[in-house]
């Protein structure tokens, strides 16, 4: 399926004016793993539209949400979603955000896809952002082999044939002193297919 890049809709304001809406996909860092920062994905929902977040959703249990506001800086939505989060529930909670657009342009460019490897080896680990060419080269590949990575725009891909326990990567977080949250692939691609 080739994804539609354009998903900005007109909006007419109360004064008249139009305003350009972009739709966004919220990934929150950590949210119902165990029994640490539970959050109902219903009271998510509430959280973001008491925002003005319109048309709001979320997919799975993970923290996963997709909304349409105007265009805004990314990193003023995840502060805002973040402070709220802490509001609500008095949690910290690390808040990613990618545009509909970015993410479709994330699923398009999975190399391991493009190699043919199975989808249910492969995870996105969403990065706060870029790393340092530095520290991506502190990374030594040979040594996590089976299970393989690609960096991509605020990205990693990763490839992990014999699954995610036992997995010899190493923590991106520390690494590269960046936040990072992962999804696996049937969630990622979801999410873009959600989006559009």
């Amino acid at each position: 399926m080739v994804p539609r890049l354009a998903h900005h809709s007109a909006r007419v304001t109360s004064s008249g004016a139009h305003s350009v809406t972009t739709t966004w996909v919220a990934l929150l860092r950590g949210i119902n793993v165990g029994r640490n920062k539970r959050i109902a994905m219903r009271d998510l929902r509430d959280v973001l539209q008491t925002l003005g977040y319109a048309d709001v959703r979320t997919h799975l249990q993970s923290g996963n949400a997709i909304f349409s506001i105007p265009r805004r800086k990314p990193d003023a939505i995840e502060q805002e979603v973040s402070s709220r989060i802490k509001q609500a529930f008095g949690m910290e909670v690390a808040v990613m955000v990618r545009s509909a657009a970015e993410l479709a342009g994330v699923v398009e460019a999975n190399p391991f896809v493009a190699r043919g490897a199975n989808a249910s080896e492969l995870h996105a680990t969403f990065l706060s952002a870029p790393p340092s060419p530095a520290k991506i080269a502190t990374v030594d590949a040979a040594a996590g082999a089976p299970d393989e990575f690609a960096i991509g725009t605020r990205v990693i891909y990763v490839r992990l044939p014999n699954g995610v326990i036992g997995s010899r990567l190493p923590n991106w977080e520390r690494v590269f002193g960046v936040r990072a949250t992962t999804r696996n692939w049937n969630t990622t691609v979801r999410l873009r297919d959600l989006a559009l």
